[in-house]
C-alpha cells in the first residue's frame, strides 16, 4: 500500500513538474496513451483481454466518464495548489462516499461515523478555508473532485464481480486517454522535448505501477488493515511539494490534514467493526 501511494504522489509531481510546458490535454493525452499500453500488457499479462467487451457495460462506461471528469478537476487543480493541501483534501473521499449513501442510497449511518464524516469536512475547510482573501475557483474545484469520485466509487461497488480489475483499469485508461485528444485537439498540440516525454512516459508507469501495487494489497491483505497506509501519500505528497515546488504547508493546513487523517481512520475502524459484526 505504501509502495503504490508513493508511485501515485510520484506520479503527480511528474504532471505538475511539466504542467506549465505543455497543454493540458495533451499532457492528458500523452500520458493516456501510455497507460493505456502499459495497462494493456498488464491485462495480456492476466489473461482477460477476452473481457475487453466488458468496457462497454454501462456501469463501467458511467465509472470511467467520472474518472475522466476527476482527471481534469484534479490536474487543473493540482496545477495551481500545493500538492500537500491538494492530496489532503481527497482524503475525505471515502467519507464523502458515506454522506452520498446516505443522501442518495438512504444508507443509515450512527452517531459516530456522522461525527467522523463532520470532522473530516471540518478539516477540509481549515485546508481550503473559504474567506474572500484565500479562496479560489482551484478550491472549488478540489471539492468538486471529492463529489465526482465518492460517486465513482459508489458505482465501483456495484460493478459486477466477473468483470477483471484490469479491464476496469483499461476502461479508465482508454475514456481518459481519449478525453484528453479530444480537449488536446481544442487547444492544440505543441512539440514535445525529450525530456517532456520522459516525465509523462515515467508519470504512466508510475500510475500503472501504483494501480497494480493497490490491487495487489487489496486482494491478499485485510482492508480495514491496510486502509491507515493510504494516509502515507500526505506524508510523501509534504516533501515532495517542499523538495521540488518549494511549497510549505502552513500550521492550519497541517491541523486540517491531520482531523481529516484521524476522521478517516476512525470511519475505517467502524465500518471494519461492522461489517465483522
Amino acid at each position: 500500500m505504501i509502495i503504490a501511494m508513493a508511485c501515485f504522489i510520484l506520479n503527480d509531481t511528474c504532471i505538475k513538474t511539466i504542467g506549465t510546458t505543455l497543454p493540458l490535454g495533451q499532457i492528458i493525452a500523452i500520458r493516456g496513451v501510455l497507460s493505456v499500453l502499459v495497462v494493456a500488457m498488464i491485462c495480456a499479462h492476466q489473461g482477460v483481454l477476452g473481457s475487453v467487451p466488458s468496457l462497454f457495460t454501462p456501469k463501467v462506461l458511467a465509472r470511467s466518464l467520472l474518472d475522466v471528469a476527476g482527471t481534469f478537476l484534479f490536474l487543473i487543480s493540482l496545477m495551481h495548489m500545493p500538492i500537500a493541501n491538494l492530496t489532503a483534501i481527497l482524503q475525505s473521499v471515502p467519507l464523502a462516499v458515506v454522506l452520498v449513501s446516505v443522501i442518495f442510497l438512504k444508507e443509515k449511518v450512527g452517531v459516530r461515523r456522522a461525527a467522523a464524516i463532520a470532522a473530516g469536512f471540518a478539516g477540509v475547510l481549515l485546508i481550503v478555508r473559504p474567506t474572500p482573501s484565500t479562496f479560489t475557483i482551484y478550491e472549488v474545484l478540489a471539492l468538486g473532485i471529492v463529489v465526482v469520485l465518492a460517486f465513482r466509487d459508489l458505482i465501483t461497488k456495484r460493478i459486477p464481480d466477473h468483470i477483471p480489475v484490469f479491464i476496469i483499469a483499461l476502461a479508465n485508461a482508454s475514456f481518459v486517454a481519449l478525453g484528453g485528444l479530444i480537449y488536446g485537439l481544442y487547444q492544440g498540440f505543441q512539440p514535445v522535448a525529450l525530456w517532456q516525454f520522459g516525465l509523462l512516459a515515467a508519470a504512466a508507469t508510475l500510475l500503472a505501477t501504483g494501480y497494480v501495487f493497490m490491487v495487489s494489497t487489496l486482494r491478499v491483505g485485510d482492508l480495514s488493515g491496510t486502509a491507515p497506509f493510504r494516509y502515507s501519500n500526505v506524508l510523501f505528497a509534504i516533501i515532495l511539494g517542499m523538495v521540488f515546488f518549494g511549497e510549505y504547508p502552513d500550521a492550519v493546513s497541517y491541523a486540517g490534514m491531520v482531523l481529516i487523517i484521524a476522521a478517516g481512520l476512525y470511519a475505517a475502524h467502524r465500518e471494519a467493526k461492522l461489517n465483522r459484526a
